[in-house]
């Protein structure tokens, strides 16, 4: 009698979530869905263009990216920035935090001003906060301040060696040079990154629906993916 051939056992089909689209009911595969969300907070559509949802992807990359960069340029790239100060709170920094390509970057400067080192990295003041009154930094960072910003000079210091302490309040200079453009660029980085916030909910969850609209189902059954 023939020896039987070995028994090999069957993988389990793979499995892919989806959502059906309220449009025309055809399903959409939302891949790996925590990961697009991070996508998308990350970079407004990006999430969306991962899960091959391309005219969703471009549509808010172009329109809510565009909208935060219109107010950062309104803003003279100075109104995204993190602080969380006793008397100085950023609230605003909570609706721009959506957009985490910003916010990830904002954050590290506002904790290097404010910790140790007394200086955001590189002493680049690319969204690191305002210099308060009476805020200690270091040196190297009062320096560049004199050299980038004409309406502060070396007397708006008084030495504290190692360290510098600044008698000026910087953030009333970038009010008084930008006016009524220092809040309309606020407003729109805010209103951009508030957005973003449902962007993320979508590239997770799907279409808003039922509750049911979302499975799970074999890899190779159901219909193509389809953009939504």
């Amino acid at each position: 009698m023939a020896p039987s051939a070995p028994s090999r056992s069957v993988p389990a089909a793979a499995t892919r979530i989806v959502a059906v689209s309220p449009d025309d009911g055809s399903a959409i595969n939302l891949r790996n869905p925590l990961f697009a969300a991070v996508l998308a907070w990350l970079v407004p559509g990006l999430g969306h263009l991962y899960q091959g949802r391309s005219f969703k992807g471009r549509l808010f990359l172009v329109t809510i990216l565009g909208t935060f960069l219109l107010g950062w340029w309104i803003g003279g790239g100075r109104v995204v920035y993190h602080e969380w100060q006793p008397g100085e709170k950023r609230l605003a920094f909570i609706g721009q935090a959506g957009i985490g390509l910003v916010a990830i970057p904002a954050f590290i400067q506002s904790r290097l001003l404010n910790g140790p080192a007394r200086q955001p990295l590189a002493c680049s003041r690319l969204f690191a906060p305002p210099v308060r009154t009476r805020q200690y930094i270091s040196a190297n960072y009062a320096a560049r301040l004199v050299a980038t910003e004409p309406a502060i000079v070396a007397d708006d210091f008084f030495d504290r060696q190692p360290l510098k302490q600044f008698r000026g309040d910087e953030l009333a200079i970038w009010q008084f040079q930008l006016g009524r453009a220092f809040d309309i660029g606020t407003l729109y980085t805010m209103l951009a990154g508030m957005l973003n916030i449902l962007v993320v909910f979508d590239a997770w969850a799907g279409p808003m629906g039922a509750a049911s609209d979302r499975k799970t189902e074999p890899e190779d059954a159901g219909t193509a993916a389809a953009p939504s």
